[in-house]
């Protein structure tokens, strides 16, 4: 494969594989849109293709696992193809991603901005480590016009990296510290967005609630929103993960008397006991939780509510689970992202004592994630004869009503609810109002209501 690019453009198959985080999805999306930019041509990574990039996790060591497992699969499709692995695993650990067979490169997350330069170079002779030390990183490499979008909302990553270092978490040493985009750029793509008939944009990154703090002069999440808010670049948007001690009642406020700001917010708890969370190493109590998710339910008309919890972490008995039971049970939060303790190599929690036997955490798990089924179903049904307003994202069966053929269409509301909008003339992207009527399989159900629509004028 010791062809120039230009010889390489235009004929040239590469196949992706990303695991992990939408960080990690908005990173492949900007390559994928380089790759093309340059002709490259994109197939599914079950092709044989000519070029394999595996962009990696490493959030635990299954990740690890799964990782590797990709790309023997790639060697065996097209042992002759030029096999790139990059991500949270590469950066981590490039001496082990090296051993694996069939790779020819290893690219650190500091060098994926600079895929096409190594693709210019050519397959090596031998595995190849480019890899630095991603505490030395002090700008955001891959942001642009490229923004992720699988579906009908685009992911703006406007941060990277984690300064916090929990116990459990080895992100830092993959991603690094916190950089942030300044404020004027994150504005101009998400008006770019706009322009390109996007209607909702995802604010992303690995630790949003540090935006700017590392900005010379430092600026803050908050002060990104209000700009959003006083300049509406695009009809709306919906703030990922942001950590309880980051949400200030400022930003309760904002997002109290919001005309852009999804009501909607994902806030990791973790644990709901206070002594799991100090070994964890998080910076809030449980009862400073409980009262933010109070505060805000009763600010925010409306509001859903998500949050992650680990089950199984050190010294968890049954006390201490049934602590964190109770008050997802009793907070208004709507749904649980529910994840068993997995130990992961390089961190503290790896080597803690008090590790909890497997069979408990799965019933744990099943536990919560059960709970969570029926409060986010409590929370569903709360909404039916009100209407709301839903993105359209994908048809899923089109039935005749008299002489007229309706599709049923499914899509978001503007705090979360998936529902299913029968229309005739439904499009992917489509902003339409919809009075909720009937829960179908656990899907709220309404009928479009023409005219009713939100123009971006009249937010």
């Amino acid at each position: 494969m010791q062809e120039t690019q230009e010889n390489l453009e235009g004929r040239t198959t590469v196949a992706f594989a990303t695991l992990g985080c939408k960080a990690n999805q908005y990173d492949s999306s900007f390559l994928e849109a380089q790759l093309r930019a340059r002709r490259f041509r994109l197939v599914d990574f079950k092709e044989k293709a000519d070029i394999y990039i595996v962009n990696t996790c490493t959030v635990t060591d299954r990740a690890d696992l799964d990782s590797r497992n990709l790309i023997r699969r790639a060697a065996r499709r097209n042992p002759e193809a030029f096999k790139i692995v990059t991500g949270c695993y590469a950066q981590t650990k490039p001496g082990e991603v090296a051993r694996v067979e069939g790779v020819d490169l290893v690219l650190g997350n500091d060098k994926k901005a600079k895929l096409l330069d190594y693709l210019e170079l050519g397959r090596p002779e031998r595995p190849m480590i480019e890899v630095d030390d991603i505490f030395r990183q002090t700008e955001l490499e891959t942001f642009g016009m490229a923004s992720y979008s699988k579906n009908t909302r685009a992911f703006v990553k406007i941060q990277d990296g984690c300064n916090q270092f929990c116990t459990f978490c080895i992100i830092p040493y993959a991603r690094g510290r916190n950089r942030s985009i300044p404020i004027p750029r994150v504005l101009e793509e998400l008006r770019s967005l706009s322009e390109r008939g996007f209607r909702e944009a995802v604010l992303t990154g690995i630790h949003i609630g540090t935006y700017g703090h590392d900005r010379e002069p430092a600026t803050s999440l908050l002060e990104l929103l209000k700009a959003i808010e006083a300049t509406r670049p695009i009809h709306r948007v919906r703030v990922s993960s942001i950590d309880p001690e980051e949400v200030s009642e400022e930003m309760v406020e904002l997002f109290a008397g919001s005309r852009v700001l999804c009501p909607h917010l994902h806030i990791p708890l973790q644990a709901g006991d206070d002594e799991i969370l100090r070994l964890m190493r998080r910076r809030y109590t449980v009862a400073e939780f409980a009262g933010l998710c109070e505060r805000l339910a009763a600010r925010i008309p409306g509001l859903c509510i998500g949050t992650d919890v680990i089950v199984g972490f050190p010294y968890e008995d049954e006390a201490r689970f049934e602590n964190t039971h109770a008050l997802l049970r009793d907070a208004p939060v709507h749904y649980f992202h529910v994840f068993p303790f997995s130990p992961k190599r390089g961190t503290k929690a790896a080597q803690m004592l008090g590790q909890v036997p497997p069979t408990l955490k799965k019933a744990h798990a099943a536990r919560l994630r059960a709970l969570s089924e029926a409060k986010s179903a409590e929370f569903r049904a709360r909404f039916v004869g009100e209407e709301v307003e839903v993105l359209l994202e994908r048809a899923e069966d089109v039935c005749q009503n008299g002489g007229h053929s309706e599709a049923v269409w499914t899509g978001f509301s503007e705090n979360y609810l998936p529902v299913a909008v029968t229309t005739e003339s439904g499009f992917s992207g489509k902003l339409v109002r919809c009075r909720l009527e009937t829960k179908e399989g656990g899907t709220l159900a309404g009928k479009d209501q023409p005219g009713r629509e939100k123009t971006a004028e009249g937010l």
